[in-house]
């Protein structure tokens, strides 16, 4: 059986966080607290996706300095892609608006969703694709 999550054990963070080989305690206290805020949010939702991401950044904006906020969404971003790894989501919900929007990067995405307008901004980001190839790929 693969392993979903949210997990209510929250043993994910727990590997996860061992996973990095973090040097300092106060930086592992700061990675479980950002993904732990993080899971709160997300089981209150039926779907990991945008809502959950904008839900976070609005709560978390409340309490921390928009810079702080940014770096904090890089721990996220890269939990996320653990997940994925592991199985225990299908689907990573930042890379899938960094595809929509044609771009490669997950910062413009984070600041678009951070924004006051989140769609308005996640609109303008949008790339057209590039042209396909007679010769393929």
């Amino acid at each position: 059986m693969t392993a979903r999550w949210p997990d209510p054990d929250r043993a994910n963070i727990g590997r996860y966080v061992a996973s990095l080989d973090l040097r300092s305690m106060k930086s592992r206290t700061c990675y479980r607290q950002v993904l732990h805020g993080f899971q709160d949010v997300a089981e209150r939702y039926e779907a990991l996706g945008q809502e959950v991401l904008l839900a976070w950044l609005r709560e978390s904006a409340i309490r921390r300095a928009a810079s702080t906020l940014l770096h904090r969404t890089r721990i996220i971003d890269r939990f996320l892609e653990r997940l994925v790894e592991i199985g225990a989501i299908e689907r990573n919900p930042v890379a899938a608006l960094s595809d929509e929007c044609n771009i490669k990067q997950s910062m413009p995405i984070w600041r678009a969703l951070a924004s006051r307008d989140p769609e308005q901004a996640l609109a303008e980001l949008r790339q057209p694709r590039p042209f396909g190839s007679v010769l393929g790929k």
